[in-house]
């Protein structure tokens, strides 16, 4: 069987069981074989995610997993072959023109660059006819465009039948490549194919021992296994799924089968924040998004340079709900005396491990931080209740108490102060009283009367006494007035009612730095019932005078408040406060109120043996009263 028919049965052979299961495959099967040889399977990771599928396509081509071409091949070699067709004849046959020619070839891609080519054809021409059958790799770039350039290298079988010699059937290659313009889905139109031929003929003796040739082609090309066009689609994803109000969540889109050269234009939304940022990956900004609630981030994706290459997608998130912080607080120890300190220590924390602030009151103080003490310095005694608050970054709070018990002190032992000494037993001690408004300020050493100073001198006499044995002791000196008057005009007048008891005992030897002065005005003022019990208690009044104090009652207590009492002060001894008690039994008490009464006479005594009655002695004359002070005065 010659090359030609093996030619053309392989050529049918081609046509036959390439074209017919093209033309016969469903569009599922030619949809599923094309998804899996060219889509791109792969996910996003992480976060939740959805995809969707866009509306329309993208308008570009997908790579076809089988070609046939078909076309018109031209071929010229240029050698030259010499011989004859008769004995003694010599014919000059040179190898170019071969125009009447076709070419088959039938491709099989197992990647969109790499296929395997089985490739034959022939030429026929006035010197010589040709015929080859070659299979080999092919390589093509995958474009999604319309031009699709290719290489392929060759081997196969060669024949070559010059016209004045038999045929010859020998090794041949091809080495070229080519240029396709895609038409339509399932159809190309080859521009161009250029091949270098080589085989391996030898007419020797006279001629080469291997032709070489260039072989051109042109014509149309069947495309199979293209499927039907994937639409654009995308998935969204977003990490985290689940944060708290205010967290950042990231979001994701992956874009397929939109054309790779073409910027694609990415516009988000949500309806749980703020989008921040552009492109396939933005951020979610969630400050505000209620608690406890899902939200959703989506996305459409569109070609500017293609209005039907649009996709949309959307994934989801949630909030969680933010949980208030716990605290509890105890004290150590849980009772102690007033004036005892106790350690408050709280534990406070957030499950969402956010920082926390502890502050806390008890008996009307506030104290903050997780451990603090309480001074129960001035607590009364009983049980201190410490209500303490915790608060997190949220403003979430919780509450909680502890207490403990504040206990008064014991009682103080009882001493007994110690007996007053004989010399203290001695000391008298008695107010001294002043006239009303006296002293004055131009007459500082005015208002006291005669009995009074004798007081006065008694007094220091005995404290003489008494600084031998007690040097640090002291004589206090307290002023006071009656109500009548101003508070500025009684203090003033007390003031110097001190200062002239404390000259009178000076000048009776008692040293300065042993007196102390207080002046109080009216603020001390004795009651009307305190008045009368001192007048009561007083012995050697006559009922004609208590008459007199009683009518004149109101007198008498105002005269009361005119004094200055003494108080002797000294260390380790009980104190000795001065007989507060009006002198009614001085000459000079009662002027007030028209003095002392007078002495009744003594009877008349008769002399014996005369009868005659000796007359008693002239009666005293009664001392004319003494005018009452205006009662205004002090």
């Amino acid at each position: 069987m010659s090359l030609r028919i093996i030619s053309k049965m392989v050529i049918i052979a081609l046509l036959v069981g390439l074209t017919v299961p093209v033309m016969a495959q469903g569009p599922d099967a030619v949809q599923a074989g094309a998804q899996s040889a060219f889509a791109d399977p792969s996910q996003p990771a992480g976060g939740s995610s959805a995809q969707s599928s866009g509306s329309g396509s993208t308008g570009d081509f997908q790579p076809a997993k089988i070609e046939i071409f078909l076309g018109y091949s031209w071929m010229n070699s240029g050698d030259i072959l010499t011989g004859g067709k008769a004995p003694g004849k010599v014919l000059t046959f040179k190898l170019n023109d071969a125009k009447g020619g076709f070419l088959v070839d039938g491709s099989y891609f197992f990647k969109p660059w790499l296929g395997f080519t089985v490739d034959t054809g022939g030429h026929f021409g006035s010197n010589y006819d040709a015929d080859e059958i070659y299979a080999g790799p092919t390589f093509r770039w995958p474009s999604s465009g319309r031009m699709t350039p290719f290489a392929h290298f060759l081997m196969g079988w060669s024949r070559l039948a010059p016209g004045n010699r038999e045929q010859d059937d020998s090794l041949g290659l091809a080495i070229g490549g080519g240029l396709d313009f895609r038409v339509s889905r399932n159809f190309s139109l080859r521009l161009a194919q250029a091949d270098y031929e080589w085989g391996s003929h030898d007419f020797r003796p006279n001629n080469p021992s291997s032709i070489q040739a260039a072989r051109l082609a042109a014509g149309l090309v069947f495309l199979g296994g293209v499927g039907e066009e994937v639409p654009p689609s995308s998935t969204c994803s977003v990490n985290p799924t689940e944060i708290f109000s205010g967290e950042p969540v990231k979001a994701s889109v992956s874009a397929r089968n939109f054309n790779p050269k073409h910027t694609l234009k990415y516009e988000w939304t949500t309806n749980g924040g703020k989008i921040q940022g552009q492109g396939d990956t933005v951020s979610i900004d969630t400050t505000g998004a209620a608690e406890g609630q899902s939200f959703t981030a989506s996305v459409n994706v569109t070609d500017p340079k293609n209005k039907k290459a649009v996709s949309h997608c959307q994934a989801q998130f949630a909030t969680k709900r933010w949980l208030a912080p716990t605290i509890t607080c105890s004290a150590n120890p849980s009772s102690v005396e007033v004036g005892g300190k106790v350690s408050i220590h709280c534990g406070a924390a957030s499950p969402q491990n956010v920082a926390v602030t502890v502050s806390s009151s008890y008996s009307g103080q506030t104290a903050s931080g997780t451990d603090f003490v309480v001074d129960t310095t001035g607590f009364p005694p009983g049980t201190v209740a410490v209500a303490s608050t915790v608060t997190d970054t949220h403003n979430l709070t919780a509450n909680t108490s502890s207490s403990f018990t504040v206990r008064p002190p014991p009682p103080p032992a009882k001493v007994e102060p110690p007996p007053p000494t004989k010399l203290e037993l001695s000391l008298a001690l008695h107010s001294v009283y002043f006239v009303t408004a006296q002293p004055t300020t131009k007459n500082p050493d005015g208002g006291m009367v005669a009995s009074q100073t004798k007081t006065l001198e008694g007094v220091a006499a005995d404290f003489k006494v008494y600084l031998t044995e007690y040097p640090h002791a002291t004589l206090v000196l307290e002023a006071h007035a009656d109500p009548r008057g101003t508070d500025e005009y009684n203090l003033a007048l007390t003031e110097r009612r001190a200062a002239r008891a404390k000259k009178v005992l000076v000048s009776h030897g008692i040293p300065e730095a042993n007196i102390e002065t207080k002046a109080y005005g009216k603020q001390r003022e004795l009651s009307d019932e305190e008045v009368k019990k001192s007048v009561d208690a007083t012995p050697d009044l006559t009922p004609g005078e208590r008459a007199r104090i009683a009518k004149n009652m109101k007198v008498i207590q105002l005269a009361a408040n005119r004094r200055v009492d003494i108080t002797l002060n000294s260390p380790g001894r009980p104190l000795q406060q001065s007989v507060r008690q009006y002198p009614f039994n001085a000459a000079d008490a009662l002027t007030l109120i028209g003095g002392r009464e007078k002495p009744k006479p003594a009877p008349a005594v008769k002399k014996k043996g005369t009868g005659a009655t000796k007359k008693a002695a002239p009666a005293t004359k009664k001392a004319p009263a003494a005018k009452k002070a205006p009662a205004t005065k002090k």
